[in-house]
């Protein structure tokens, strides 16, 4: 049998080829090499470690983030400083708003607002437009307190007081309107008082409001600081002829220079006022008398000339209407 000297298969005697692996029968030399047929492999998809995934998303991630974040922030910035100036403005606003309501106009309603004085001793300030009744009593306001005053008509008067009274802060109020004076008219009332006694003396509105009335018409002025009066409102300039004053003995002592007696209408609900007045500068002396009305409306009736260094002990009324006066030491 042969044998194929490439690969030993069997082979016929006359066999030229082998059947097996195609050589030629009897060469010596190596067959001749067929070129192998690549066959492409399935190569299997390079996966990187679990954490390099994860880094290289988070980086992407990041790096998405801070282009976004690159990109708003203006936007933001933008936005808060927007919101900041309109909280700003409207703050500004609205405490502009409250401050001009509850401090601004207020004081200036108050510095505008004239100022008067109450006339009489004590003066009831109250809650409502109603007198004879103690609910609505606020305080008492004593002589020549400073009253702000807001409205002002023939019964009443809205008032705020200048400063604390009765221990407690300023008060706001009403006030009956006849016990008020301007400040020209109550600065000019407060002169005429040469001392305590006669301001003691002097005590009724009524009274005080008499001797007023007649210096405003005599043109008269007590003594007063020149400044004072300046400041006050006063245009009657001091001179030797026109500064007079009331000088009193103690309150209910007699005589004096005050005297208070029914007489020119004996039916009158008030006595009738007379009182002894003496020039500053030149020491003449002379008697007022007065009467008033059934709504205390003085009424300024004669004035005679009084010897120096007498009181008034008392007061007659004539036949003819005229007064004579009984003087003693």
């Amino acid at each position: 049998m042969r044998k194929c000297n490439f690969c030993g298969a069997s082979l016929d005697a006359d066999s030229v080829f082998c059947t097996e692996c195609g050589h030629q029968v009897g060469s010596s030399s190596a067959p001749p090499q067929q070129p192998q047929q690549i066959v492409p492999q399935p190569v299997a998809p390079v996966v990187p470690p679990a954490n390099t995934v994860s880094a290289t998303a988070t980086s992407m991630e990041s790096s998405y983030e801070q282009e976004i974040e690159v990109d708003e922030e203006p936007k933001s910035k933008t936005t808060l400083i927007a919101i900041i100036a309109a909280l700003t403005v409207l703050l500004c606003a609205v405490g502009g708003y409250l401050y001009y309501d509850n401090v601004y106009l207020p004081e200036k309603i108050d510095r505008e607002a004239p100022r008067y004085y109450t006339m009489a001793n004590a003066v009831v300030l109250r809650s409502s437009k109603s007198a004879g009744a103690d609910y609505n009593k606020i305080g008492s306001l004593p002589y020549g307190t400073e009253l702000i005053t807001y409205e002002q008509d023939a019964e009443w008067s809205r008032v705020k007081t200048t400063s604390a009274i009765t221990g407690s802060e300023q008060q706001t109020g009403y006030v009956a309107s006849q016990f008020l004076l301007s400040k020209p008219d109550f600065f000019l009332l407060n002169s005429i008082f040469g001392d305590q006694e006669s301001k003691e003396n002097v005590f009724t509105t009524k009274c005080r409001l008499a001797i007023l009335n007649y210096f405003k018409s005599k043109g008269y002025i007590g003594k007063i600081d020149d400044q004072l009066r300046t400041e006050a409102g006063i245009t009657t300039y001091p001179d030797s002829e026109n500064q007079w004053q009331i000088f009193c003995k103690p309150k209910d002592a007699k005589p004096n220079n005050v005297f208070f007696k029914r007489l020119y209408n004996k039916n009158s609900r008030y006595t009738d006022f007379a009182v002894i007045i003496k020039n500053i500068v030149n020491g003449n002396r002379k008697l007022l008398y007065f009467y008033f009305d059934e709504d205390e409306t003085p009424h300024f009736l004669t004035e005679q000339d009084a010897p120096d260094g007498v009181y008034v002990n008392d007061i007659l009324m004539l036949p003819t209407g005229e007064i004579y006066v009984r003087y003693s030491y």
